[in-house]
C-alpha cells in the first residue's frame, strides 16, 4: 500500500494549488578564493522572501519580497558580510517585480518577466526555480539521467529515500558538470584552441559539480517541498595539481515558512516570455577586471581620453594600461555616430587620434568595424594607421553575420585594390573572421565565403600568380569544407589545367586544406591520399601533402598505407620525408596525438632503418620538445626540411611550435621561408646564352631525341609567411625584378634617390618626436553558469603599450652634394647627438569570480611589467678611418630598467559604488606561519637576549653577503633580496631587488607560489667614486691607427735609453700598456740550466698517434714536440730551453720536485725563476731593472747556449723563448704531448712583492709537471739535411711563444674608460693582433683594466703550430697569472681510423667557475645515456678532458669522451654529409702515413669539392653525377649526349663516341656559347679544334671572355676546359678517361647520360622523355644521336619492333607492341652486333585489325601490358649502301 502511496505522491511532485499562497525564506551566495581558510576571499549573498502562488495548472506566480545583497571581501571565514545598499536598491527595483513561471510534474518552463528587467535579473530568479527542477522516475530509487537545468543539459543521478513513518520523503541528487549533452559556456578569444575530446577529464583543468538534497512532505493536493539546499563547486588547478587549486562556491538554501490560504490573480502589466530554466548570457558582456558606467558613453570617452593624454604627456603612467582597457570599454558601447562625433573632436590632435583609433579598433564590434570602413572609403588614415586598423579590427572583432557583411564590403571596396599591402592583409584577416564566425556552426553560409571564392576565380581566369596565393592563403584561414571545389582547381590530380601552375601555388592549394581537414578529415584525406601516391606530381606538393594528411589524425590503416608506398617509393626526397615524419610523430608523448603516434610507430616497422643514413640532400622532420604528463602541459617545435631536387640545400623550411595545455592545443607560431632558383641570382648574370650560335644547335639535337623538352624555367623568388594560433598574418614575396630594382636603386643616378636624400636631411636638421602606440590587447574568457544564477568567469587580460620619446641630431662631414649615390655614405663622417628613451609597459590580469554589469566579486592576480631604456649619448662614425665612438654620460640618477610586479587580490565592486573597489590581498599579513622558522623565546632570558638573529640560524654558507638581505615578517613568508654590481670606475652599478611573499607555507604547489606577492626589479644607480666623472667613452679603432690610439690612452714616464730605436719604443710601451711584459719577455744572455734526471719507465701507447714531423725517426726524437708522443724514447731534458714547464714524464710517473723552501740553488735571473714557478708573484727592483736592461738588450743577444752568432733583432726574437712557463706551455708542443693522465698545474709557491729575488723551485711531490725537450742548435744543424721542411719548420716555432707586437701592428683596439675630474685613466682596453697569412697563422687578444696601477688582465692565444696542430690557450687575473685554461687540437689515427682529438686542461679556474661546472656535470651521465651513449667510471685525470673523433668512413664516426671519473662512447655515428676520407690503413702502417687531408687549410675546401657532382666514363665503365656505376660499350660512330644543360639556357653540351683510330679511345665535342670544340685522339696523339680550326695542343693554354669565362689548358697527358660561368668547373679528357665537374647552382638541371644531378639513384636512369628505362642499355642507347641514313656515320636508329612470339593474357592470345623504340640498324644495313633489353609493351587481342604502322605513333601513350627482352642492335654492316 505504501508502494501505491508513493508513486501517486510521485505523479503529484510540484504540484502549488492555485488557491494557496506559498512563503519560503531563500539565500544564495557565492565565494571565491583558495580553499585553505585565513586567506582572503570574495563572495555575494542574495536573501529574501519568496512567495510562490498558483495561477493554473502550470502557471504559476512568484515574487520575491525584502531582497538583501551582502559583499563578502575578507578574511575567510572571520569577517562578515557586508551590506551593499546602493546595491540593493539597484537590484531590488527589478527583483520585487512579479515573475511567472510554468511548472508541472516537477519541471521548470518558461519563464516571463516584466518588459526591460536585465539579463542578469532574470537569471538570479533562474537560479531560485532551478531549486524546483526534481525529475521523477516512477517505481526506481536510484536512477541517471540527463536533466534539463540552470547549467544545461548535464548528467544527473537521483537517490531516494522514503521516511514511511513520517509520510516524509528525501531525495539527492547530483550532478556532473563536466559531462553535459549541451552545457551552457561561452568561450571567447579561444577559437582556435582546440580541446581534445578522448582526453580523459584529469586532463582539464576546470572541474564542476553540484549536490541538490531536498525533503518533501506528503499533502492532499500532492507533495510539498519543504525544504531544498544545493551546493556547487567548480575548481581551477592552472598546473594540474591536485591540492593546487582555487575553487567557487555556490549555495543555496530554500525552506518553507508558511502556507497562505489566499487566491492571487495574475499581474496586470504584460509580462514578456524570457526563455527556459537555462542561464542566457546578456548581449554586451562587461569586462571583468573594471565595472564601468555606460550612460553617456561620449562624454565618457572624452574625459578618459583626456585623462590618459594627461597622464602620459612625457612617459607611461602606470595606470595607462587600465585605462585603455576602460577606453576600450567605452567604445564597445558606443554606437558609430558617436565614434563619428568623438573623433571629429580629435582627428587633428595627434596623440588623442593614436589612443582613440586603437581603442576603437580593438573594442572589435560591428559598429567599431562600420567607422573604420567608412573612415578608409574616405582616405581619412594614413598607410601606417590603415595598415594596423584593418589587421587588428578584423582579427579581433567578434564574428557574427552583421560583422562578416560589413567585413566582406571593406575588403572588397576599391580603396584596398590600391594598396597592395592593405589588401593583402584585410583578405587574410577576413579569412581568419569567417573562420571564427563558422567554428561552431556545421555549416558556413555562402555569402560569407563568397568574396573569397570570387577572387580565386578572377585570379584563375587571368592567371594572375599573386592573386591566386593571397586567396588560396585566404580560403586557408577560412577553413571551410565548402571551398574544396574551389582548391581542387589548383591541384593537379583532379584538374588537367592544374599542372599549368607554378610549384609554389600546387603547394599553396595543399596548405590551403590544412584547416578543413580539422572539420572534415575524411575528404581531406580522401584527396591528398590521391595526390600522395601519385608518382608524377613534384616533390614538394607530395611532401606537403604528407604533412596535411598527418595533421588530420590518420588512423592506423591510413599510415599503413603511406608506409606500403614508401616501400616503393622511387623519389628518395619523399621517402625520406615520410619516413622521418612518421618516426618523428612516434616519439611524441601529447594525449591528442596518441593514436598518431602509436599508428606511425607501428607503420614505421615495415619501412627500412636505412632512412635514417641519408644525407643533408634529403627532406627531413625534425622534432624538438617535450610533455610534462603530472602538469598536463607541453610545448614542441615542428621543423620540416623540404628538399627540391634543383638545389643542393633546402628550399623551403617551416618552423611551427605547438603547445599542449589541459588537453586542449593550439599552433601557437608558424613560420614559412621557401626559395626556388636562388642560385641563379648569386651566378653571372646577363649573359646572352640564347644568342650563341650553339644554342640553336642544341636546341636543333634535342628534338632529335624522343619526347626531349627542357625543364621550365624558375623565376626565382624568396617567400615567407608568419602564422599565429594557426592563421596566416602575413607574407611576403621577393622576385628577380625587386631585386634588381634594389640594386639599381643603390648604384643608379642621383635623381632615384631623392627619397632617401630627404630622409637623411631631415636627420640631420634634428628629430624631436614622441610616440606612443597599443601595440595588443587581447582577452581570453570562459564563462559558465552558477546554481546561483551567476555567471562564473575565467578570464585573461592582457595589452601592451609601446613609447618613445627621441630627440637626435646628426652632422656629415663632407656634406651630401648634389650627385648623391649611396656610397658617398662610406665616405664621409658621422656625428651623432641623441637622447632616447624608449618603453615597454605590459599589463596582465588573471580573474576568476562573478561578473555581471551591476557588481563583480573575484581573485584577480595583476601582473605588471615595465621596461625602459633611457640613454643619451654622442657618437662619431668614420668609415675611412675605421673608428667608431660612443660617448655617454654616467649615472646621475636611479633609474628602473626592468621592473616586474605580481600580486593576486581579492576583489569586489558594484555599480552602487561606482568610485570605490574594495580590494584586499589575497595573502595577508601573518597568514599561514611556517612553524620550522619560528623561534622558542625562553621567558627567563628574552628581557636579556631578545629576538634571535638571522646569523644564529642560518648557517655561514647560506647567509648572504652586504648587497643581499634575507628578511621574515612576522609569519615567516616575505623574502627580501638585493644584489649589486658596483662598477666604481665607471661611476655606476646595477642592482637586483626581489622581493617574494607567497602562500607555499601552506601548501607547496606552483599555484600556492603564484598566489601573493612578488616584486622584482633591476634598477641602475650612480656609484660613490673617488672623483667625479664626466663622460664614459667606448672607442674602437682598426685597421693601422689602432696602435696609435693605444699609446694615446696611455702617459707612461719614459725610462728607455737613449740609443733606443722608435720601433723599440713603441712595441715597450704596447707591452707596459697590455701589461704583457712578465708574459712575453725575450732572453738577453746565455742560460743554463740544471739537467733534471727522470726515472725509465714502460710507456703506454696513446690512443691517439701524432702524426710524425719527419720521415727520419731520428729528426723526430730531437724535435720538442715529439717528447711524449713517442712510445718507446725515454725522456730527456735539454740543455738550451730558457724555460721548463710541468707535466707527467712519459711513463705516467710523476717526477719528484725539490723542497720549496730549499733556495741553495738559486736561478742566474728573473727568467729562470717565473719559467719554474707560473705562479710565483715574485719580484724586486733590482729584478725589474734587470728584466728592463735585458728587454733592451734582446735585440743584439742569442739566447742559445751553444750558439754564438750574433743575428738581427728579428732573428733574435725567433730564435728566443719565452720567460713564462704558461707561455711556453700554451705554444709549444711540448704541452700537447704529454701523457694522457698528466694534467699541468702551476706550483702554489709565492712570495711578496718586496722580495728582491725568487727562488728557483722543482716540482713538488705529488704535483704534475712536464719537461720540456728543446732542440740543441747544433743538433738541429746537423739534422737539417735528414729532416722534412714541416720536421724543420716545427723546430723553429715551437721554441717559444711569440708576442704578435714585436713584429706585428694591432688590428683592432677597443677602449672603454672614464673621463675623471682628476685625470686619472679608469677603463679597460682590448688589443687584437692577427698573423693569417704567416706559416703559423695566430690570433693573440689581450684584454687590460688601464685603472691606477692595476695588473688585472685577460690573454688569449689561438694558433695553428703545424699542419696537423693546433693550440690555444686563457689565462686571466694578476698579469695573467691566476688563472689558466688551455685546449690542442690534433689530427692523428684512432684505432686505424683518422681522427681530431680535442683536449681541454684548466689548471687552476676560480671557485665559482668550478661550481658551475660541477653542476653541469651532473647532467652529463643522463644526457649520454637518452642520446644513446655508453659510459664506464673510470679514473681520468681530473683537470683534463679529451675528446676523440675518428671517421670509420666517409659517413660515420666513432666518439670517445675522456672526463674527469667518466669515459662515454659510442660508434657508427652518422654524419649527414659525405666527408672526403679514404679507407683505414692497416695497423702496422697507419703511423707511417699522413692524414689524408690538412684540417686546417684543405679541409674546408675538400669537402666542399667532395660535395659537387662529377662524372667520369673511363674505358667501358660510366660514373653518373649521382654516383651510380654501370658498364656499357659504345656503338660505333655514333654520338653519346654525356652532359647537357637542360635549363632554358641551354648553356652547354657534351657528346661522346668511339674515335676512329681504336674503339678504346673516345673522342668527345662540346658546345657552349660560340664555341664548338672537339677533342679526339690521332696518330697517337690527342687533338684540339676549336670552332674548326686546329690548335697545337703541347703547353696549350685558350682564353676566351667576351662573355663568360672560358680557358682550355695542358693538363698531365690531357686537355681540361674550366667554365665556370657556363656551369662547367672543370672537364679533363685525355682521349680515354673522361671527367667532368659541374656547379653547384647546376643541381637538378642536366640531364644527358651523366644523369640529373638531383642525388635520386633511383630514377638515375631516365631518358629524353622523362620517364625511367628499365635498365642501363636502354638507358644509355635514350641518349644516341641518331643522323641522317646517307650523311651520318651513325647507322643505328630507334624503332618500334613488335614482338614476335604470341602472348597469352587474361586468358586469351595477344599480340604486343613496344611503347617505346629501341635501336636497329637503318634500312639496307645488317646488325653485326647486337645487346639484349628489357621493353614495355602494349599488348591487343590477337584478331584485331590494328597493326604496327597505324599505331606507331601513339604507342608511347598506351599503356604497359607486359615486359619483356629484345635485342637492340649496337653495330652495322652497311655494304649494300655502297654498291
Amino acid at each position: 500500500m505504501k508502494g501505491i502511496i508513493l508513486v501517486l505522491v510521485f505523479t503529484l511532485v510540484g504540484k502549488f494549488t492555485y488557491s494557496k499562497t506559498y512563503v519560503y525564506n531563500y539565500e544564495g551566495l557565492t565565494l571565491n578564493g583558495l580553499p585553505e581558510p585565513g586567506l582572503a576571499r570574495a563572495g555575494l549573498r542574495l536573501s529574501c522572501k519568496l512567495e510562490i502562488s498558483g495561477l493554473s495548472q502550470r502557471a504559476h506566480l512568484l515574487r520575491i519580497r525584502s531582497p538583501q545583497l551582502e559583499e563578502y571581501n575578507g578574511i575567510w571565514p572571520r569577517d562578515p558580510f557586508i551590506r551593499a545598499s546602493k546595491l540593493t536598491q539597484l537590484i531590488a527595483s527589478y527583483l520585487t517585480q512579479p515573475f511567472k513561471f510554468e511548472y508541472s510534474n516537477g519541471r521548470v518552463g518558461n519563464i516571463y518577466a516584466p518588459e526591460g528587467t536585465p539579463v542578469t535579473c532574470v537569471n538570479l530568479v533562474r537560479g531560485i526555480l532551478n531549486l524546483l527542477q526534481i525529475t521523477i522516475k516512477k517505481s526506481q530509487n536510484a536512477y541517471d539521467l540527463q536533466e534539463v537545468g540552470i547549467g544545461g543539459v548535464c548528467l544527473t543521478r537521483y537517490v531516494i529515500q522514503e521516511d514511511r513513518r513520517n509520510n516524509r520523503v528525501s531525495i539527492t541528487k547530483t550532478k556532473d558538470l563536466n559531462n553535459c549533452q549541451d552545457k551552457v559556456v561561452k568561450d571567447i578569444g579561444m577559437t582556435f584552441i582546440r580541446p581534445c575530446p578522448s582526453c580523459p577529464l584529469k586532463e582539464n583543468i576546470v572541474k564542476g559539480t553540484a549536490a541538490f538534497t531536498y525533503k518533501l512532505k506528503y499533502a492532499d493536493s500532492g507533495t510539498l517541498i519543504t525544504e531544498a539546499v544545493s551546493q556547487q563547486v567548480y575548481q581551477i588547478s592552472p598546473f594540474n595539481e591536485p591540492a593546487g587549486v582555487a575553487v567557487t562556491e555556490g549555495r543555496q538554501e530554500l525552506s518553507l515558512v508558511e502556507v497562505k490560504n489566499e487566491r492571487v490573480s495574475p499581474p496586470e502589466m504584460q509580462l514578456q516570455n524570457c526563455g527556459g530554466l537555462p542561464y542566457h548570457f546578456p548581449p554586451l558582456l562587461q569586462m571583468p577586471i573594471q565595472l564601468v558606467k555606460t550612460k553617456n558613453p561620449e562624454q565618457r570617452i572624452v574625459e578618459t581620453l583626456q585623462q590618459i593624454i594627461q597622464d602620459n604627456q612625457q612617459e607611461l603612467h602606470g595606470d595607462a594600461p587600465y585605462k585603455f582597457l576602460e577606453l576600450i570599454q567605452l567604445c564597445r558601447v558606443a554606437s558609430p555616430d558617436t565614434l563619428e562625433s568623438v573623433f571629429k573632436q580629435f582627428s587633428d590632435k595627434p596623440h588623442h587620434r593614436v589612443w582613440l583609433l586603437s581603442g576603437i579598433t580593438m573594442a572589435g564590434t560591428v559598429d567599431s568595424l562600420k567607422f573604420l570602413k567608412l573612415r578608409i572609403r574616405n582616405d581619412d588614415f594614413n598607410y601606417i594607421e590603415a595598415l594596423l586598423t584593418v589587421s587588428f579590427a578584423l582579427h579581433l572583432t567578434k564574428a557574427d553575420g552583421h560583422s562578416i557583411a560589413v567585413a566582406a564590403d571593406l575588403v572588397t571596396s576599391s580603396r584596398l585594390e590600391k594598396i597592395p599591402m592593405l589588401r593583402q592583409i584585410a583578405y587574410l584577416g577576413y579569412g581568419t573572421m569567417v573562420n571564427r564566425h563558422c567554428s561552431l556552426a556545421s555549416s558556413c553560409p555562402n555569402e560569407a565565403l563568397q568574396p573569397l571564392h570570387d577572387l580565386a576565380a578572377e585570379a584563375a581566369s587571368k592567371g594572375n600568380e599573386d592573386d591566386i596565393t593571397l586567396s588560396l592563403k585566404a580560403i586557408g584561414n577560412a577553413g571551410q569544407p565548402a571551398s574544396i571545389k574551389r582548391i581542387l582547381k589548383f591541384l593537379p590530380v583532379f584538374s588537367s589545367g592544374a599542372s599549368n601552375f607554378p610549384v609554389h601555388i600546387q603547394v599553396e592549394a595543399v596548405m590551403a586544406l590544412r584547416h578543413i581537414g580539422l572539420k572534415d578529415p575524411r575528404k581531406v584525406q580522401d584527396i591528398l591520399l590521391q595526390m600522395f601516391v601519385d608518382h608524377s606530381l613534384p616533390p614538394e606538393v607530395r611532401m606537403m601533402a604528407c604533412v596535411v594528411i598527418f595533421e588530420t589524425g590518420p588512423a592506423l590503416p591510413l599510415v599503413t598505407t603511406m608506409a606500403n608506398v614508401i616501400l616503393k617509393e622511387t623519389n628518395m626526397q619523399v621517402a625520406s620525408f615520410v619516413y622521418s615524419h612518421m618516426k618523428t610523430l612516434s616519439r611524441i608523448g601529447f594525449p591528442r596525438f596518441y593514436n598518431v603516434s602509436a599508428a606511425c610507430n607501428i607503420a614505421i616497422k615495415l619501412l627500412s632503418p636505412r632512412f635514417d643514413r641519408m644525407s643533408y640532400r634529403y627532406s627531413k622532420v625534425l622534432l624538438l620538445g617535450g610533455y610534462y604528463s603530472e602538469y598536463r602541459a607541453g610545448a614542441f617545435g615542428k621543423i620540416f626540411l623540404m628538399n627540391s631536387p634543383r638545389t643542393m640545400f633546402p628550399s623551403a623550411l617551416i618552423s611551427s611550435l605547438i603547445v599542449n595545455y589541459a588537453g586542449a592545443a593550439t599552433s601557437l607560431l608558424e613560420v614559412g621561408v621557401g626559395a626556388e632558383g636562388l642560385t641563379d641570382i648569386i651566378r653571372k648574370q646577363n649573359i646572352p646564352f640564347a644568342e650563341y650560335s650553339t644554342y640553336r644547335k642544341i636546341k636543333e639535337i634535342g628534338k632529335t631525341l624522343l619526347g626531349w623538352r627542357e625543364l621550365p624555367s624558375e623565376n626565382p623568388v624568396l617567400t615567407a609567411y608568419l602564422k599565429l594560433f594557426g592563421q596566416e598574418m602575413a607574407f611576403a614575396g621577393i622576385n628577380k625584378d625587386i631585386i634588381q630594382q634594389a640594386v639599381k636603386l643603390v648604384t643608379g643616378p642621383a635623381d632615384r634617390h631623392t627619397l632617401l636624400k630627404r630622409v637623411i636631411h631631415q636627420i640631420q636638421n634634428g628629430v624631436a618626436e614622441q610616440w606612443i602606440q597599443p601595440l595588443y590587447s587581447g582577452e581570453f574568457r570562459h564563462i559558465v553558469a552558477t546554481i546561483v544564477g551567476l555567471p562564473l568567469e575565467y578570464s585573461l587580460y592582457t595589452t601592451a603599450l609601446a613609447h618613445a620619446t627621441a630627440r637626435v641630431d646628426v652632422k656629415m662631414s663632407p656634406p651630401l652634394s648634389g650627385d648623391f649615390r649611396p656610397s658617398q655614405l662610406y665616405e664621409s663622417s658621422l656625428q651623432v647627438r641623441a637622447d632616447i628613451s624608449p618603453s615597454i609597459y605590459s599589463y596582465t590580469v588573471a580573474m576568476m569570480g562573478i561578473n555581471t554589469e551591476y557588481f563583480q566579486s573575484s581573485i584577480e592576480i595583476h601582473s605588471k611589467l615595465r621596461v625602459q631604456t633611457p640613454l643619451k649619448f654622442d657618437a662619431k662614425i668614420d668609415m675611412r678611418e675605421k673608428s667608431f665612438k660612443f660617448g655617454t654620460t654616467p649615472c646621475q640618477q636611479e633609474t628602473e630598467i626592468v621592473m616586474g610586479r605580481h600580486k593576486a587580490f581579492a576583489v569586489s565592486r558594484n555599480i552602487g559604488e561606482p568610485g570605490t573597489v574594495k580590494k584586499i590581498p589575497v595573502l595577508p599579513e601573518g597568514a599561514g606561519s611556517n612553524i620550522l622558522k619560528e623561534h622558542f623565546k625562553s621567558s627567563e632570558k628574552t628581557s636579556r637576549e631578545g629576538a634571535v638573529t638571522t646569523s644564529d640560524i642560518i648557517p655561514k654558507k647560506y647567509s648572504y653577503g652586504p648587497e643581499q638581505e634575507l628578511h621574515h615578517s612576522a609569519g615567516g613568508k616575505t623574502y627580501t633580496q638585493a644584489i649589486c654590481v658596483k662598477v666604481t670606475r665607471f661611476g655606476c652599478q646595477v642592482c637586483f631587488y626581489r622581493r617574494a611573499r607567497d602562500a607555499s607555507v601552506l601548501k607547496n604547489t606552483y599555484f600556492h607560489r603564484l598566489i601573493g606577492e612578488h616584486e622584482a626589479k633591476i634598477v641602475l644607480k650612480p656609484a660613490r667614486t673617488d672623483a667625479a666623472i664626466d663622460k664614459i667613452q667606448l672607442e674602437i679603432q682598426a685597421g693601422s691607427r689602432a696602435a696609435s690610439k693605444i699609446i694615446q690612452v696611455v702617459t707612461l714616464e719614459s725610462e728607455e735609453e737613449d740609443d733606443s730605436s722608435p720601433d723599440d719604443e713603441i712595441q715597450t710601451k704596447l707591452k707596459k700598456i697590455l701589461g704583457i711584459e712578465n708574459v712575453f719577455k725575450v732572453g738577453n744572455r746565455t742560460q743554463r740550466h740544471k739537467k733534471q734526471s727522470v726515472k725509465k719507465g714502460k710507456t703506454q701507447m696513446t690512443e691517439l698517434r701524432a702524426e710524425p714531423n719527419a720521415k727520419d725517426p731520428s729528426s723526430s726524437s730531437s724535435s720538442s714536440s715529439s717528447s711524449s708522443s713517442s712510445s718507446s724514447s725515454p725522456s730527456s731534458s735539454s740543455s738550451s730551453s730558457p724555460s721548463s714547464s710541468s707535466s707527467s714524464s712519459p711513463s705516467g710517473k710523476k717526477v719528484k720536485s725539490q723542497d720549496p723552501k730549499d733556495k741553495t740553488s738559486q736561478p742566474r735571473n728573473r727568467d729562470e725563476s717565473s719559467s719554474s714557478s707560473s705562479s710565483s708573484k715574485s719580484s724586486s727592483s733590482s729584478s725589474k731593472s734587470s728584466s728592463s736592461s735585458d728587454s733592451s738588450k734582446s735585440s743584439s743577444s742569442s739566447s742559445g747556449d751553444s750558439s754564438k752568432s750574433s743575428s738581427s733583432s728579428s732573428d733574435s726574437s725567433k730564435s728566443s723563448s719565452s720567460s713564462s712557463g704558461d707561455s711556453s706551455d700554451s705554444s709549444s708542443s711540448s704541452r700537447s704531448s704529454s701523457s694522457s693522465d698528466s694534467g699541468s698545474s702551476s706550483s702554489d709557491s709565492g712570495s711578496s712583492d718586496s722580495t728582491s729575488s725568487s727562488s728557483s723551485q722543482a716540482p713538488r711531490p705529488g704535483s704534475r709537471h712536464q719537461l720540456v725537450r728543446e732542440r740543441n742548435s747544433s743538433n738541429s744543424s746537423s739534422s737539417s739535411s735528414s729532416s722534412s721542411s714541416e720536421s724543420e719548420y716545427s723546430k723553429t716555432q715551437v721554441s717559444y711563444p711569440k708576442f704578435l707586437g714585436d713584429s706585428k701592428a694591432p688590428d683592432l683596439a677597443v677602449i672603454l674608460r672614464a673621463f675623471r675630474n682628476d685625470k686619472k685613466l679608469a677603463g679597460f682596453q682590448l688589443v687584437l693582433y692577427t698573423d693569417l697569412y704567416s706559416t703559423r697563422p695566430r690570433i693573440q687578444v689581450f684584454v687590460s683594466n688601464i685603472t691606477g696601477s692595476s695588473s688585472w688582465k685577460v690573454c688569449a692565444d689561438a694558433s695553428i703550430i703545424n699542419a696537423h696542430k693546433a693550440a690555444s690557450y686563457l689565462k686571466w687575473g694578476q698579469d695573467c697569472q691566476d688563472y689558466r685554461i688551455s685546449s690542442e687540437l690534433v689530427t692523428g689515427w684512432f684505432a686505424d681510423h683518422p681522427a681530431i682529438q680535442v683536449k681541454l686542461e684548466w689548471p687552476k679556474v676560480p671557485s665559482t667557475v668550478k661550481s658551475v661546472a660541477k653542476w653541469l656535470y651532473t647532467f652529463i651521465p643522463g644526457a649520454a645515456y637518452i642520446l644513446g651513449y655508453s659510459g664506464i667510471h673510470h679514473k681520468n685525470p681530473s683537470q683534463q678532458a679529451k675528446l676523440i673523433v675518428a671517421l670509420t668512413s666517409s659517413r660515420t664516426f666513432d666518439v670517445v669522451a675522456k672526463l674527469p671519473e667518466l669515459t662515454i662512447y659510442n660508434n657508427a655515428l652518422w654524419i649527414p654529409i659525405s666527408l672526403p676520407v679514404g679507407p683505414s690503413l692497416p695497423a702496422s702502417a697507419s703511423s707511417l702515413q699522413t692524414p689524408i687531408w690538412n684540417l686546417f687549410s684543405e679541409a674546408p675546401s675538400a669537402v666542399l669539392e667532395h660535395l659537387k657532382a662529377r662524372c667520369s666514363v673511363s674505358q667501358d665503365k660510366i660514373t653518373t653525377f649521382n654516383e651510380v656505376q654501370f658498364n656499357y660499350s659504345l656503338p660505333t660512330n655514333c654520338y653519346h649526349i654525356l652532359a647537357q644543360d637542360c635549363s632554358p639556357e641551354l648553356k652547354f653540351l657534351v657528346m661522346m663516341k668511339n674515335a676512329q683510330e681504336s674503339a678504346d679511345l673516345k673522342a668527345i665535342n662540346i658546345k657552349l656559347g660560340s664555341h664548338e670544340i672537339d677533342m679526339y685522339p690521332a696518330n697517337g696523339l690527342l687533338n684540339l679544334m676549336v670552332n674548326g680550326v686546329e690548335t697545337p695542343v703541347e703547353n696549350v693554354t685558350y682564353t676566351s671572355d667576351f662573355d663568360a669565362s672560358l680557358m682550355i689548358s695542358s693538363e698531365k697527358k690531357g686537355l681540361s676546359l674550366v667554365a665556370p660561368d657556363y656551369g662547367i668547373d672543370k672537364l679533363y679528357f685525355d682521349g680515354r678517361t673522361f671527367k667532368v665537374q659541374v656547379a653547384f647552382w647546376m643541381a637538378g638541371k642536366t640531364c644527358g647520360i651523366c644523369g640529373k644531378y638531383d642525388a635520386e639513384n633511383k630514377q638515375e636512369f631516365q631518358m629524353p622523355s622523362g620517364s625511367v628505362a628499365k635498365d642501363a642499355v636502354s638507358f644509355v642507347q635514350s641518349w644516341i644521336l641518331s643522323e641522317k641514313p646517307c650523311a651520318g656515320a651513325c647507322k643505328l636508329q630507334r624503332s618500334l619492333v613488335k614482338l614476335e612470339k604470341t602472348i597469352r593474357l587474361d586468358g586469351e592470345d595477344s599480340k604486343c607492341y613496344p611503347v617505346e623504340p629501341v635501336l636497329r640498324c637503318v634500312k639496307g644495313c645488317s646488325a653485326t652486333e647486337t645487346t639484349p633489353v628489357s621493353v614495355g609493351f602494349h599488348c591487343l587481342p590477337a584478331d584485331s585489325a590494328a597493326s604496327l604502322v597505324e599505331g606507331q605513333m601513339k604507342l608511347d601513350q598506351k599503356s604497359e601490358d607486359i615486359q619483356d627482352t629484345i635485342e637492340a642492335h649496337t653495330a652495322c654492316s652497311c655494304e649494300e649502301l655502297h654498291t
